[in-house]
């Protein structure tokens, strides 16, 4: 892809951690996920904390570009303390950014300002579906289908939460008690802010644009 090309797909912010979480998280999955789980996280896959993400059509790049810029001299180097595992939605295992500290408020702060990222470029028919689906999932919730309306992702503003995926497994949707462990205090390190693709679950299938070294 040329440097001036426009962008679209399925795509997030998101902050790419140290070496030692990326580590971290990949043995948490390890052990709070059962054999036969749809998606685990495992040495071919980048765990990672989500400003964002949406579906774009023909995304000019340079404020794109910026806006990666300004994320990552906001970010890089923070440290962002991890604590409470949960099973949300389906079934995903999130590890969440611990609520009361000040660095959960330094990432709202950051997430309001990614959410530039889909103005006027959401993919009309991808962003179609996410509506569809999210008044499904959700019951038809007035405020989650309007955030994937307006901004591509259901879960932004004041429903944010921000977590590194540990996984996804269906049967947890019903069982989310079994998990065997409940809290995991770790600290992450913000080692660079990304603009990735996404696929199936979340995972990054590769990096569009990372803020330089």
């Amino acid at each position: 892809m040329a440097a001036e090309d426009p962008i679209s797909g399925f795509v997030g912010l998101v902050l790419v951690p140290d070496e030692d979480t990326i580590a971290a998280a990949r043995r948490l999955a390890r052990a709070v996920l059962s054999e036969g789980a749809e998606s685990v996280l495992d040495a071919g896959a980048l765990p990672h904390l989500t400003l964002t993400q949406c579906a774009l059509r023909e995304a000019a790049r340079p404020p794109i570009v910026d806006l990666v810029r300004r994320l990552d001299g906001r970010l890089r180097d923070v440290r962002i303390p991890l604590r409470s595992l949960i099973v949300f939605g389906g079934g995903f295992v999130f590890w969440c950014v611990e609520p009361d500290s000040p660095e959960r408020a330094r990432l709202q702060a950051a997430h309001h300002e990614a959410l530039a990222l889909g103005d006027g470029v959401l993919d009309p028919a991808a962003n179609a579906a996410v509506v569809e689906a999210t008044a499904r999932l959700t019951g038809g919730d007035p405020v989650l289908v309007a955030n994937a309306r307006r901004h591509g992702y259901a879960f932004v503003r004041e429903r944010y939460l921000p977590h590194v995926t540990l996984g996804f497994d269906s049967r947890l949707a019903t069982t989310g008690t079994a998990l065997e462990t409940r809290t995991h205090s770790h600290t992450l390190r913000v080692d660079r802010v990304a603009l990735a693709r996404l696929g199936r679950y979340g995972i990054v299938e590769s990096i569009i644009l990372l803020a330089s070294a």
